[in-house]
């Protein structure tokens, strides 16, 4: 089968896992199957309970073998999730039946149109390995240098000599060393990805606009978002995922803005009303309808939100924000090009 996808997370990310899978039933048109790495037992519980369609649950004890729970010790959570995203994506490429190919995605993505395409651009390309730039905006560009120029979010990799020889490659490198910490080639699982393209034949970088949306590059695209045709594009490419990190989710529903809680590391990423209408509100819809879900199992169910703020604190911490771009937004719209100018020289003045 073509289509195997693998995803870790523990109780923190289920909600994000189900609103995932739910987009995944929507807009994926052919059969697949989707193998999911429990980091506990709340999670694995809850799954088995739920039986949703095409997600095979995998308990952590089957998975660690003694040189993971070794590493286990030296590393934070964080990195040893890290750790995982690759030996995992190994681990079932090595020990379930019928795998063509398998697709690491990150539990925090959501699709608004079929994965499907990127699919067929890969095979176009007649690769064996595919990654997806950060796309960083031009005055975050250094960044790449700490974190990697790719990110781990949505990797494929082929069942062929080149594909497990890379996938392999990165899995033992992971082992060894996978902290967070930056150093001139290393940063956590992420960084060797950037020596791919190096070290194995059949390496795709796939540059769709459309694909890996994230908060770190929307900016790239503010005023070429637009709807036609009852999806999202991109300049002249539709929407495909978009990566939530570091998204979070007021429970219970926030009233000032129920389908907006854009807070946290990306908070400074206000964002113009229409990518907040056709992206952020549909991602937020969905992840309500997951707790409920989860919540018909487990009724005091609450994890992967945080608690919703007072009033006040919404006003000052969201509104105000979303307020303040939209008039600078409408002034800078409105200015003489020669006096945008001279404001932008008079600040790279010393």
């Amino acid at each position: 089968m073509k289509y195997n996808y693998c995803t870790l997370f523990d109780k923190g990310f289920l909600n994000r896992f189900i609103a995932l899978h739910d987009s995944f039933e929507k807009y994926h048109k052919v059969d697949y199957r989707h193998y999911v790495l429990c980091l506990d037992n709340e999670t694995l519980d809850i799954l088995t309970e739920m039986n949703l369609p095409h997600v095979i649950p995998v308990q952590r004890s089957d998975f660690e073998s003694s040189e993971l729970l070794e590493v286990k010790k030296t590393r934070s959570l964080r990195e040893y999730s890290w750790t995982l995203s690759s030996v995992f994506t190994k681990y079932v490429l090595d020990h379930f039946e019928n795998i063509e190919m398998v697709t690491y995605v990150d539990a925090d993505l959501y699709f608004y149109d079929s994965p499907e395409i990127i699919f067929e651009a890969f095979e176009r390309a007649n690769a064996s390995i595919l990654i997806i730039p950060h796309n960083l905006p031009s005055w975050k560009k250094q960044k790449e240098e700490a974190v990697g120029k790719y990110n781990v979010a949505f990797n494929i990799f082929r069942n062929d000599e080149n594909g497990r020889a890379c996938l392999n490659w990165w899995a033992e490198s992971c082992i060894k060393w996978c902290y967070e910490i930056v150093e001139p080639s290393r940063f956590a699982d992420q960084k060797y990805l950037d020596y791919f393209e190096e070290k194995f034949n059949g390496v795709f970088v796939y540059t769709n606009k459309g694909a890996n949306l994230a908060p770190w590059n929307i900016k790239n695209f503010v005023g070429k978002i637009k709807e036609k045709h009852d999806s999202v594009y991109i300049d002249n490419d539709k929407l495909i995922f978009f990566h939530f990190s570091s998204f979070k989710l007021f429970f219970p529903k926030s009233f000032i803005l129920p389908s907006s809680p854009v807070m946290g590391t990306y908070a400074d990423y206000i964002l113009p009303s229409i990518e907040r209408k056709l992206i952020y509100s549909p991602y937020t819809t969905a992840l309500y309808k997951a707790m409920d879900k989860i919540r018909a199992v487990r009724p005091n169910f609450i994890f992967g939100t945080i608690p919703r703020p007072n009033f006040f604190i919404q006003i000052k911490d969201v509104v105000l924000p979303i307020i303040i771009d939209s008039i600078k937004t409408h002034i800078k719209k409105r200015l003489p090009f020669w006096i945008i100018e001279r404001i932008k020289v008079a600040r790279n003045k010393p």
